[in-house]
């Protein structure tokens, strides 16, 4: 496995029913994520298991650690008859030279790993952020005829990646959202995908802005079906106009999540915390705005509601905590 060979410290199984046993067929799903993304992670299996009775579930976590208490919660999700749960605990060292920004940490690597990890033990694997929320049956999608491709994937937003597109020199003229990819982990690994993301991101990592989204979509550029957006629509709650389409299954929460505080005025909250109240995070307080950024969006939450004196309130903690943050910067 090369530079792999060690990338798994340990593994665990949440299985406190031990109601079947894995294998190939089943519906396998994988997430990476690190602490911050447990309780959106948590939210997202508990869509899929509430939509997909009738499915045998393995959900497959890559983490660098988790939270004992998300652990625990976790554990819940495991009384369910169709629900296996198995942790890779991964060593982040393996991926400490690759770009970072202070919104993107090191998790979103893990899905270079992942076929590489479960080949030989699964045949295909859907990978999904955790920011995601299914509201539908993911039948169709784990059904679909992949003929020669690697993945399943669906177009992002075209307009802002076109020049992208260019700068990478894709040809298909299609770049697909990382997010959902539903993998052939045979055809990955004979590929050798997982070493070769690895390979271009390392020898020049400022040629690739959204860096793994840009380079899969290099190395798969020519090996991707291109699925319907229902499967993944890309969802940013800016837009208070944005309505959701009556065929989507998978909702793609970017940018801010429906579990900080100040997204709260949006409509489509209440779509995600119909699913958080069902699972094991019901009582977790959601996330308040700390960093000055956030103060700034929750003002703005308030002004956009007409609540002018909480607007007022959370504009003045604004501007005095980006004052504080600079002089001790």
């Amino acid at each position: 496995m090369g530079i792999f060979e060690n990338v798994i410290l340990k593994t665990a199984v949440l299985d406190e029913n031990n109601t079947f046993e894995m294998v190939k067929d089943d519906l396998h799903i994988a997430f990476g994520i690190d602490a911050n993304f447990a309780i959106g992670m948590g939210v997202c299996m508990t869509s899929i298991i509430l939509n997909n009775p009738s499915e045998k579930i393995n959900f497959h976590v890559f983490t660098d650690g988790i939270h004992q208490e998300d652990i625990n919660r976790l554990k819940l999700l495991t009384k369910y008859e169709n629900v296996k749960i198995k942790i890779y605990y991964i060593d982040i060292n393996v991926f400490k030279t690759l770009p970072t920004t202070m919104g993107w940490s090191q998790a979103i690597y893990y899905r270079f790993i992942m076929a590489k990890v479960l080949y030989g033990s699964v045949d295909k694997v859907l990978y999904l952020d955790a920011d995601i929320l299914c509201i539908g049956s993911l039948k169709a999608l784990i059904e679909m005829d992949m003929g020669n491709d690697i993945i399943v994937g669906i177009s992002d937003l075209l307009a802002f990646f076109k020049t992208r597109m260019e700068e990478l020199s894709i040809k298909n003229g299609k770049y697909f959202n990382s997010g959902v990819m539903y993998i052939d982990v045979n055809k990955w690994s004979t590929e050798k995908i997982s070493e070769r993301a690895m390979e271009l991101l390392s020898e020049n990592p400022q040629k690739y802005k959204s860096f793994d989204q840009d380079v899969l979509n290099v190395l798969l550029d020519g090996k991707t079906q291109y699925a319907d957006k229902k499967w993944n629509h890309i969802y940013n709650m800016l837009f208070m106009n944005h309505i959701l389409p009556e065929n989507t299954v998978l909702i793609h929460y970017t940018g801010d999540k429906p579990w900080h505080r100040w997204t709260e005025h949006h409509f489509m909250v209440k779509r995600y915390y119909e699913y958080s109240k069902k699972s094991p995070w019901s009582d977790v307080l959601i996330a308040q705005p700390v960093h000055y950024k956030e103060k700034r969006k929750m003002a703005n939450s308030y002004k956009k509601r007409g609540m002018y004196l909480q607007f007022f309130k959370w504009y003045c903690d604004y501007l005095i905590t980006r004052t504080k943050t600079k002089l001790n910067s």
